[in-house]
């Protein structure tokens, strides 16, 4: 069968062979089984992240993008509160949180504005491969992606943007490999002591530097019992410690949360002192770790693929919009 190649006007053409088996199933039923090969895309500009700098500056500049591990803001990522975001049709509402010694201002969560950003341009055809994508192979101003069904992509273009190289290969040598750093989350379940005032604690040392705490997933429209998540930086020496393993975090976490006179459930009053009511103590349960690595290698941009290291703001005071599909439906 000879390709069928479909193009688009704005960003690309692709062309791709369809193959179509029929065959009779063991009961006599017909069952139709097709496969993709050979699918080609063509754009002159390829980005390579799905970060909330990669959607924005897909966004802005018009360019597609695909990824391997889709890579949104954390929970915990909010915006500054002077972020002005009603470029994007969003208002930035602003946050106190309160913790025993102080009180600190936040904005919006920046998964908003990802996660707009992401159907966007998924929606206007910006997202070629989606979420299948394994794994990414740069050659001479192609990419082939793979995806996890052992199918294939090949994507030919004239500049690569690269946010991300994970999950990437066939880039050059890194220029500088990056100190091995984690931030590391780890979460608990708590199962006496969920009602308090407190938003976070602070102790700014390398193992809980700081726990937050946030309404629990795990009561239906709950707004008052809330769960933990502490947050250490180590090194890769010590993340492979026990000293810094989850149940130390969960031996400290326990003892900064009794230090901020957070107590568990109410059990009844003081037999020699009516007025006064006894608590049980805190308890947490370890229920998940989390680990990012900070470090990134550092490469070298060429005349055909660059490598963006931009921040937010850079990008947005730096980039104009480019008139398209997908800023006239934003």
């Amino acid at each position: 069968m000879s390709p069928v190649e479909l193009s688009s006007p704005c960003v690309s053409t692709y062309t791709c062979c369809v193959w179509v088996f029929w065959f009779v199933g063991l009961n006599g039923v017909f069952i139709m089984h097709s496969t993709i090969r050979n699918i080609n895309f063509n754009y002159e500009k390829i980005i390579i992240g799905s970060s909330l700098n990669a959607l924005l500056y897909s966004f802005l500049n018009n360019i597609p993008f695909v990824y391997v591990n889709i890579d949104p803001p954390h929970r915990f990522d909010h915006f500054s509160p002077e972020q002005d975001l009603s470029f994007f049709g969003l208002e930035n509402n602003s946050h106190i949180l309160v913790s025993p010694t102080s009180t600190k201002i936040i904005g919006s969560n920046k998964d908003i504005l990802w996660e707009k950003l992401y159907f966007y341009l998924t929606l206007a055809g910006l997202n070629p491969v989606g979420d299948k994508a394994s794994s990414i192979k740069v050659g001479d101003k192609e990419l082939k992606v793979f995806t996890h069904k052992a199918r294939m992509a090949k994507i030919n273009f004239e500049e690569l943007i690269i946010f991300t190289d994970d999950g990437v290969s066939g880039l050059p040598t890194p220029a500088q490999l990056p100190e091995k750093k984690y931030k590391v989350y780890d979460w608990f379940d708590v199962r006496s002591g969920m009602k308090h005032e407190y938003d976070y604690i602070e102790d700014n040392t390398g193992l809980v530097s700081e726990i937050l705490f946030y309404p629990t997933d795990r009561v239906d429209g709950n707004q008052t019992y809330k769960d933990a998540v502490s947050i250490s930086y180590l090194t890769e020496k010590q993340l492979n410690s026990f000293d810094y393993s989850d149940i130390n975090a969960r031996f400290k976490t326990l003892k900064m949360m009794k230090g901020a006179g957070i107590r568990g459930a109410r059990n009844g009053r003081d037999m020699l002192n009516k007025s006064r009511y006894k608590y049980y103590a805190v308890k947490i349960e370890n229920s998940l770790r989390e680990v990012e690595c900070l470090g990134k290698s550092v490469y070298e941009s060429t005349d055909i693929i660059k490598f963006n290291t931009d921040s937010f703001d850079d990008i947005i005071n730096n980039t104009q919009l480019v008139g398209s599909y997908v800023s006239r439906i934003f």
